[in-house]
């Protein structure tokens, strides 16, 4: 069984000293081992990112702002968590994390409505307000500006003798 663990990991089970025979402390050891490789990844890849910066958008650089502040802030959170700290510190990083988030849900909402907002068709407007002020005495301007055919004019019932 320790044989097989060996060949999963990668990594001697001999590394461990006295921890040797915990398969679940090795496996979990291994695993915070790939989610820091992985923190490095990305960290790395964020890096290579900002070299881009002058570049961006307005709203590319308030995303990866807000995107920064939340690693940052989540990653300086769970050193904290590992070393212990008391709750009053602890408190306070997440008081910093949910203006992040907040920060982040609001840019969101910025650009769900610049995005997603119906838009108005201007020219199918034009006609609705220009068949509505259409005036049967004004036909001479109204064919120099591209004014709807002539309306069907309505008969007025008159008035019947009670």
């Amino acid at each position: 069984m320790v044989n097989d663990m060996e060949t999963v990991t990668g990594t001697p089970v001999d590394d461990y000293g006295v921890l040797k025979g915990d398969l679940v402390f090795i496996r979990n050891n291994e695993n915070l081992m790939q989610a820091i490789d992985q923190i490095q990844e990305t960290l790395a890849s964020v890096n290579r990112e900002y070299e881009k910066y002058p570049n961006f958008t307005a709203e590319e650089k308030v995303r990866f702002d807000t995107l920064c502040a939340f690693c940052v802030n989540s990653l300086f959170w769970m050193h904290e968590k590992m070393l212990g700290r008391p709750n009053t510190v602890m408190d306070d990083i997440k008081a910093d994390l949910g203006r992040v988030r907040e920060a982040m849900k609001r840019l969101q909402t910025i650009h769900d409505n610049l995005t997603k907002r119906p838009r108005l068709d201007q020219p199918a407007a034009q006609r609705f307000v220009r068949a509505g002020l259409y005036d049967a005495n004004n036909t001479e301007s109204d064919k120099q500006n591209d004014a709807p055919p002539n309306k069907k004019k309505r008969r007025e019932k008159k008035a019947e003798p009670e």
